[in-house]
This record gives C-alpha cells, sequence and structure tokens, in this order.
C-alpha cells in the first residue's frame, strides 16, 4: 500500500500487555473475572478511601458478591449504608455490573473459597505489589 494514498490507515503497535489487559477487562472468561478483582484488591484504598480502607478489605469475590471483612461490629453498621454508594463506585470505575452483591463478615474466612490461588500467585510474580520480597 501506499503511505501517501489518503486511505492508508498507519497500524499503531501494540505491547503485549495492552493486549492481555483488553482481554482480560473486556472478555466474560473467569481469567477476566479474577483479572479485574485483582485490580480491585490493588486499588482499594483509592476507591474507598483511607479510613475505610483501614478497617474493611476485600476477602473475596464470587459470581458478582464482593465479600468484604470489616474491623468491628461498629464499622460492620456504618459499612451497611455505605454499601450502595460502594458497589457503585466500583462499578464505575472499573466495569458495569462486575459488583452485584456486597456482604461483609467478621470474619475473613466466612467467605465462599474459589480455585485462584494459582492465578493470585501468577499476577504477583508478573506485578507485584511495593514492599513485596521476590
Amino acid at each position: 500500500m501506499d503511505q501517501n494514498n489518503p486511505n492508508y490507515k498507519k497500524k499503531k503497535l501494540t505491547l503485549g500487555s495492552e493486549v492481555l489487559q483488553s482481554l482480560f477487562e473486556n472478555g466474560k472468561s473467569p481469567l477476566s473475572e479474577q483479572f479485574m478483582r485483582w485490580k480491585l484488591w490493588a486499588k482499594w484504598e483509592e476507591v474507598v478511601g483511607p479510613t475505610i480502607a483501614k478497617n474493611a478489605e476485600p476477602v473475596g469475590f464470587q459470581r458478582g458478591t464482593l465479600y468484604v471483612w470489616v474491623r468491628n461490629s461498629t464499622w460492620m453498621q456504618q459499612m451497611i449504608f455505605m454499601k450502595d454508594p460502594i458497589r457503585d463506585t466500583i462499578n464505575q470505575k472499573f466495569q458495569n455490573n462486575f459488583v452485584r452483591f456486597i456482604k461483609f463478615t467478621l470474619d475473613r474466612h466466612d467467605v465462599p473459597q474459589s480455585d485462584d490461588t494459582a492465578f493470585k500467585s501468577m499476577i504477583q510474580k508478573i506485578a507485584p505489589k511495593e514492599g513485596d520480597s521476590e
């Protein structure tokens, strides 16, 4: 093709990481859901603010339900009032309808377990958080 032709479109090269990210973010696969979950965990403080992040943290995600551990019953009550705004903020920042429900718990282990430890391990090797040792 002739680059001087007005119909010629120059193709932009795309990095492999950009391709994978768009595949994960726009896909409907289980890996896509786990990638979005990992992204939420990584940006939790940015989503809910530092005060809430110190007293509540995501501990599970399964089929549209986000499980959030809270420090004590006082915070549990407060978080119940903020459930809808938190869900709406998450869906606005990440993907519409990514989180359909939020359930709060005082027990970090009272969460349905998913088979995502291999995925989490792989992601942490690829993109470790600050302070994580290799």
